[in-house]
């Protein structure tokens, strides 16, 4: 009779997932997973084929997760605005966690943005006129709303900035209007006359 796992393919995740919470990437051994679960490797390359393959299967955990959580903070207009503070309290919350899965490793980074770029069209078909965005025009969107978002992101969670939600959610808002407009219509967004502009 085979013996009965007593360590599962979750706790092995969750394991994992608090080491890159507590530590980042660079502790993401089998070692260490281990000792969080306080057992040896050999259930980790049971339930895995290697590290890879279980660094893998976390980031598209956390993927899911994140999106889920992503997507329930922004079920009332404004739609986008609301998706981009919940993405920026996300990294100003969990600072590692944050690292970790969105600027430490490559591939594993795609993923995360990826899932969110999901989330962001999810929201963006509830905006006006969305129907009419041709499939190229979308994409431009997203990378102007992510390399805006995300930037915001990790100066938050380095404490370089330290504005309140409800001004990071202007800002946003603004940010998000200026996109609207042409180019030579365009105003700086960080001037104090037009931060709370509505």
């Amino acid at each position: 009779m085979a013996r009965k796992k007593t360590i599962t393919r979750e706790q092995i995740l969750v394991a994992a997932h608090q080491v890159i919470s507590d530590k980042g990437f660079s502790h993401f051994t089998a070692r260490n997973i281990a000792t969080q679960m306080n057992c040896s490797t050999q259930p980790i390359y049971l339930e895995f084929k290697n590290m890879d393959d279980l660094k893998e299967a976390l980031f598209h955990l956390m993927a899911e997760k994140t999106s889920e959580d992503f997507l329930n903070s922004a079920t009332q207009a404004p739609y986008l605005p609301k998706l981009g503070l919940s993405f920026i309290m996300f990294a100003k919350n969990n600072r590692q966690l944050y690292q970790s899965l969105y600027l430490e490793e490559e591939l594993g980074a795609k993923t995360m943005q990826l899932a969110f770029q999901e989330c962001f069209n999810t929201l963006l078909a509830k905006e006006e006129n969305a129907e009419t965005l041709s499939e190229d025009s979308k994409k431009e969107k997203f990378m102007i709303f992510w390399i805006y978002v995300s930037g915001m992101a990790s100066m938050v969670s380095q404490h370089i900035l330290t504005y309140s939600n409800v001004e990071l959610e202007t800002m946003l808002k603004a940010f998000l209007k200026s996109t609207k407009k042409d180019k030579s219509e365009m105003q700086p967004l960080f001037t104090l006359g037009n931060l709370f502009r509505n």
